[in-house]
């Protein structure tokens, strides 16, 4: 019960105050008893929680499928118990006292830039591609059918509470398909790259363009917060650049060629060179990196000093 007030209380804030960045939310609305799926213990005990079994305040004791043990070192801050469609998911939230270190084979010029997109998820600079695997777009036909039965059953009735169940589970699937193609594709890039550049896109705006169904099914924002998490913990590095005119830009003289959507290849009158748009785009994000990345680690107190630089020689721009 002292973690509900908590959450009524920011609430208000966001919508009267704020955030950290002055914007507000909408006014804070009725969550009815049927909406309000989480609970949280704010203290908790390390003994109180096994190998397979966790014990939980005017619960008692509950059998549970561990995904991974709690390493040494760490001690549990916040248990949070949340029903989801396929059952109840118990998230416990780590007081991590380790500190990231550099990865000790770190390269500052070991660098790709990466443009993400609708027909190719990700395109790198180094010409790798990988595509967009729609998966909502290829479960649309089970969903469909699993809603007009929620449709069909009579409000109030056990069997509508049944179909609702089902089309949860079968939502949950394309979600945790998608998250766990988002580790995947993360993981493979930090293993070759030390720095990755990608746009700072408006992905909130895109989602509420023509595109919306597109876009949300990519899951461009998951992707790049899993992998600058990812980054983070690995000593490594994430950059985010502006991403005005990297579709319309040169890679090879820097000439303004303006190209349509539908145009897919980058053809410069210029200097005659002709390559997929997505990689032209790509190579232009890592153009970006590299020149400024330059100029900061030229500047930095730490150069000369070490055989190689840290990461705090190399600026978000």
């Amino acid at each position: 019960m002292q973690e509900v007030p908590k959450k009524v209380e920011l609430a208000f804030d966001k919508w009267l105050k704020g955030d950290i960045n002055a914007k507000k939310s909408g006014k804070p609305r009725f969550k009815g008893k049927g909406q309000y799926k989480t609970f949280t213990y704010p203290q908790f005990k390390k003994e109180h929680f096994q190998k397979d079994k966790i014990t939980l305040s005017k619960v008692g004791t509950i059998k549970v499928i561990v995904h991974r043990q709690i390493p040494d070192g760490f001690d549990i801050k916040t248990v949070s118990v949340t029903k989801k469609a396929d059952g109840y998911y118990v998230n416990l939230s780590l007081n991590d006292k380790t500190v990231p270190t550099v990865k000790p084979d770190f390269n500052v010029d070991n660098i790709v830039g990466i443009d993400v997109g609708l027909i190719d998820f990700i395109v790198t600079s180094d010409d790798e591609r990988i595509a967009a695997p729609k998966f909502l777009r290829k479960a649309e036909r089970k969903l469909k059918s699993a809603q007009r039965r929620v449709s069909r059953r009579k409000k109030g009735s056990n069997r509508r509470r049944k179909a609702i169940k089902h089309l949860g589970i079968k939502h949950k699937k394309v979600a945790d398909t998608r998250k766990d193609f988002h580790f995947k594709t993360a993981n493979n890039l930090l293993k070759k790259y030390d720095v990755v550049a990608v746009e700072k896109l408006n992905i909130k705006g895109l989602a509420k363009s023509r595109l919306a169904k597109s876009v949300n099914d990519a899951g461009w924002g998951q992707f790049i917060s899993i992998l600058s998490n990812k980054a983070e913990n690995a000593g490594l590095k994430v950059i985010a650049v502006n991403p005005n005119g990297t579709s319309q830009e040169c890679s090879s003289c820097g000439t303004k060629v303006i190209k349509t959507l539908s145009e897919r290849t980058h053809n410069c009158p210029n200097c005659k060179v002709s390559l997929c748009r997505d990689l032209n785009a790509a190579i232009i994000i890592k153009n970006r990196i590299v020149g400024r990345t330059i100029l900061k680690l030229s500047q930095c107190p730490h150069r000369g000093v070490a055989e190689k630089p840290t990461l705090t020689c190399i600026q978000e721009v």
